[in-house]
């Protein structure tokens, strides 16, 4: 425990008990602030964390007891706590103050300083825990039940949504039942259900049911059998218009309700800040909640198709002094940092970072408790170099990782953590003087970041920039990504291949623009392996990009079966789409070279080619 670090909230109107009790304290290593009123005290809760309070219950206007009420619901963390008082002796009082507060202790005056340091010093362990905040917990190898979800909830109002994947994980090992609200920093608004720690229900801003491209991909059914159905006038659902023509089995419903809710799971985890709003329910027992096993598949979709490298790297980054122990690297082992691990000759920092979060995301490793940090300053280099970057190219929101809703006590405890880090007072003695320069820069640059996002006004000027910018960068780079479509589908794949990755190498997003990548990367070159089918995100595979990357995929390695059933499926969603039918074509030909091995699926081809066609004009 450094205690340079911790910053310990001292409230005494009397100067000179005051100034005793500051100095007491400041000779025991501890950075202290001394407030002389409630007014002043609650003003610098507001601009730092403290973690631990001091307070006389005896202060005018506002007494010690209602002040510390007031401060626990402004700090991000919990303190410790310890009230002090030279009138209030009485049984009673010490014990309702205590029960209101659940202070550490109650001291009375007189008191001697040793004692009282002794008492900080055993209490401050619980206020700094091994992992420092209720996330990291998410990651540790301790069981987790209601008690450590709830905290979660309660007190990380705010997270990465790439953290909701293993958020959702640990929530079934409770029995919670509940809904918890996501909302986005564009404001979209997701909500999931969860009964007996499962989940029951995913409700998202996509009004779309992916019911027939589901029933299709699981085989359940044929293209023509759904195209079939959605011609037919009734109102009824389209499940049940299957039903009723002979073409779908009752029980296929339930494993479609079932991937309806895993692909809607799949597009609450984006690359985005979201705030949580948890509200415990008592619900009905659902139909059906998502089975553990097939949680454990999506999260593998989602390692490799939606975690980024660079969102990876600086997670760990942040995470550098806690100990990682368990099965994380096949020539690394024992526990040790994770600045350690980085530093150690065996690490390959572009490759085994993905190694080292899939293994934490996949349970075979743990975080551990915080250690002192060690004297390796290419880690603490890194990721000054990583923060420079991270200022320039991104916006204040997410250089201090919070959403763009963050409440005032979620921006006090970003900038907490990235002062304990950055701040050049906190460096060792031994740190090179170019390091010192730049974590000087880098924490100007928290500040400067911070003092933005605290203030109400600047807050609102600089999100409606955000806005603006935004909405223009769309709207200059739509043209672009349409032009790269037609260009795709009128046969020119080497063009719209440059536009497609230009688009994604500015980080820009647009629905299926991964699938028209690989969809023309595969025409361009047979071999393309830079994106690949898993790369696109689960809630992308049931459109006509998808559909099309996935048939050339097929056609292009001889699985002409898999190929000719997602030409097929594309044809049927978009029977406009002329480049699917000039695929079919073009795979009826190829099999006619060779009759005799592929005479079943020449069969197929020829038929739905007879029906989508007509029959072929006889030569003269």
């Amino acid at each position: 425990m450094d205690k340079k670090t911790l910053n310990i909230l001292v409230v005494d109107d009397d100067p000179t008990q005051g100034v005793a009790l500051q100095e007491g304290v400041a000779r025991a290593g501890y950075n202290v602030v001394l407030c002389r009123s409630s007014a002043e005290a609650l003003s610098f809760t507001r601009r730092m964390e403290f973690h631990c309070l001091l307070i006389d219950c005896m202060l005018p206007k506002m007494n010690g007891v209602d002040l510390c009420e007031e401060i626990l619901k402004i700090l991000p963390r919990r303190p410790a706590v310890f009230l002090i008082s030279g009138i209030f002796k009485d049984r009673s009082f010490i014990n309702e103050a205590i029960q209101k507060t659940k202070a550490n202790g109650f001291v009375t005056k007189p008191f001697d300083m040793g004692d009282l340091l002794k008492n900080i010093e055993a209490a401050m362990p619980n206020t700094v825990p091994a992992a420092a905040t209720p996330l990291l917990a998410l990651y540790s190898s301790e069981t987790f039940g209601e008690g450590s979800s709830l905290e979660i909830l309660r007190q990380e109002s705010a997270i990465h949504a790439f953290h909701l994947t293993k958020l959702f994980q640990r929530m079934q090992e409770t029995k919670l039942c509940g809904e918890l609200t996501l909302t986005s920093t564009s404001g979209d608004v997701s909500k999931v259900s969860f009964y007996n720690g499962r989940i029951a229900e995913v409700r998202t801003p996509d009004k779309d049911s992916y019911f027939g491209s589901i029933a299709v991909s699981h085989g359940f059914v044929s293209p023509e059998e759904v195209l079939a159905a959605l011609s037919d006038p009734s109102e009824k659902k389209l499940g049940q218009k299957l039903i009723d023509a002979m073409s779908l089995s009752p029980h296929a419903i339930q494993v479609i309700l079932e991937e309806q809710l895993a692909l809607r799971l799949s597009q609450t985890i984006q690359d985005d800040m979201v705030s949580l709003r948890w509200e415990e329910k008592e619900m009905r027992a659902p139909g059906f909640t998502l089975a553990e096993t097939r949680y454990d598949h999506l999260l593998e979709d989602w390692l490799e198709s939606k975690f980024t490298e660079t969102w990876m790297k600086s997670t760990l980054m942040q995470w550098g002094s806690c100990l990682i122990e368990g099965d994380y690297h096949p020539r690394i082992h024992n526990p040790h940092s994770i600045e350690e691990v980085f530093s150690d000759a065996s690490f390959n920092r572009e490759k085994d970072v993905l190694l080292l979060f899939h293994a934490l995301m996949r349970g075979t490793a743990f975080l551990g408790g915080r250690v002192e940090r060690a004297q390796d300053f290419s880690f603490l280099e890194s990721r000054l170099d990583k923060m420079t970057l991270d200022f320039k190219d991104h916006n204040l929101f997410k250089f201090l990782g919070v959403s763009e809703k963050a409440q005032p006590r979620e921006l006090i405890r970003a900038f907490e953590d990235l002062k304990s880090s950055f701040d050049p007072k906190n460096l060792p003695e031994n740190c090179p003087a170019k390091l010192v320069a730049k974590c000087n820069k880098v924490f100007i640059f928290i500040q400067n970041a911070y003092a933005t996002l605290s203030d109400d006004s600047e807050r609102a000027r600089y999100i409606q920039v955000l806005q603006t910018k935004r909405m223009q960068e769309l709207a200059d780079s739509e043209p672009i990504f349409r032009t790269a479509i037609l260009e795709l589908q009128s046969g020119h794949p080497k063009e719209a291949a440059k536009s497609f990755q230009s688009l994604i190498d500015r980080k820009l997003e647009f629905k299926d623009l991964r699938s028209y990548r690989i969809w023309a990367g595969l025409k361009v070159d047979r071999n393309y392996t830079e994106l690949r089918l898993d790369h696109v995100p689960p809630e992308e595979r049931h459109s006509c990009a998808y559909l099309m990357a996935k048939g050339v995929y097929y056609s292009t390695r001889g699985q002409y079966k898999k190929g000719l059933e997602a030409f097929r499926a594309a044809n049927v969603l978009d029977p406009q789409l002329n480049i699917a039918k000039q695929e079919l074509r073009r795979l009826k030909a190829e099999l006619e070279k060779n009759k005799t091995q592929n005479r079943d699926i020449l069969r197929e081809i020829t038929t739905i080619s007879t029906n989508l066609f007509g029959k072929p004009k006889r030569s003269a």
